[in-house]
């Protein structure tokens, strides 16, 4: 919550300029700045309120066997960052190549296996059609060029 009050108070006034005639909100750059400050200021409230009135997660062996709790591999979350970092990665060297939608997509999927999501067929559906949508306001609707890759170009 520290982090998203920064921004809006310090950081985001002071080192982001904003230009008086710009002809919409969403192409304004101070606006979607602002939407991820209060975005992270409410999920770190959130994440504040379910830590103060939440449940606390069994710490031992003997707890997790007793809940149904079940502990994972200690190593796998820091293989699981380690193949987040390379998707990242990825997906800056691919932007050139493939572009933007594509390269989304495929790091879109590539990140969901990686945190081995319950539902794969949604998240298969949002690979898709998340980096479609997004192009289409972008380019079609705001004016905003997206980067095309060399192989594949949208309309």
């Amino acid at each position: 919550m520290l982090f998203g009050i920064m921004l809006l108070i310090f950081a985001i006034p002071d080192y982001v300029s904003t230009p008086s005639n710009v002809p919409k909100i969403v192409l304004s750059p101070r606006f979607w700045p602002d939407i991820v400050a209060y975005l992270i200021l409410i999920l770190g409230a959130v994440l504040t309120i379910s830590r103060i009135f939440g449940t606390v997660a069994p710490t031992s062996f003997e707890e997790s066997t007793s809940t149904g709790v079940e502990f994972e591999d200690p190593s796998y979350p820091w293989l699981r960052l380690l193949g987040i970092a390379i998707v990242m990665v990825a997906l800056i060297v691919a932007i050139p190549v493939l572009g933007m939608v594509w390269s989304s997509m495929i790091a879109f999927i590539a990140i969901a296996l990686l945190v081995k999501t319950p539902k794969p067929v949604t998240a298969l559906i949002v690979a898709i059609a998340l980096p479609l949508v997004l192009y289409a306001f972008f380019n079609h609707v705001a004016g905003v060029s997206v980067p095309q890759g060399r192989f594949i170009t949208l309309p």
